[in-house]
């Protein structure tokens, strides 16, 4: 495998990673609802999605790593990534204690930004082949 191809593959597995992340937080407000309606299904679905997306942040912060070197991505998005970490983290400790005052517009901002990230990572172009 070429210099090339491996940037290539890291950028690729960034934006598999990044799209992944971002439809988890999509379904999470969805989730949610269910457990407006009683649904013990929703409570459920949304504490086993709110655990698995911190392991897919970690996971997304190793891949912007790669994706920026060797991959050839702006720096940018690892910083993106990492405090996304942060912010699920607090979230679940959020949820987990009942403060909906705050979880509930903070996963807000969490939607809006991995869908944003996830958007950019699909039209990004590598700045240079390495």
């Amino acid at each position: 495998m070429t210099t090339a191809e491996r940037a290539g593959a890291a950028v690729g597995v960034f934006r598999g990673v990044t799209v992944l992340h971002a439809a988890m937080t999509v379904v999470q407000p969805i989730a949610a609802g269910a457990l407006l309606q009683a649904s013990t299904v929703g409570l459920v679905v949304h504490r086993a999605v709110g655990g698995t997306l911190l392991l897919i942040a970690a996971v997304q912060v190793l891949a912007a790593l790669l994706a920026w070197r060797p991959g050839g991505l702006p720096a940018w998005p690892i910083a993106v990534t990492a405090g996304l970490v942060v912010v699920e983290t607090a979230q679940v400790a959020l949820g987990a204690t009942g403060v909906l005052a705050v979880h509930v517009p903070l996963g807000v901002v969490v939607v809006g930004a991995a869908v944003g990230l996830a958007v950019w990572t699909l039209r990004a172009r590598r700045t240079a082949d390495p």
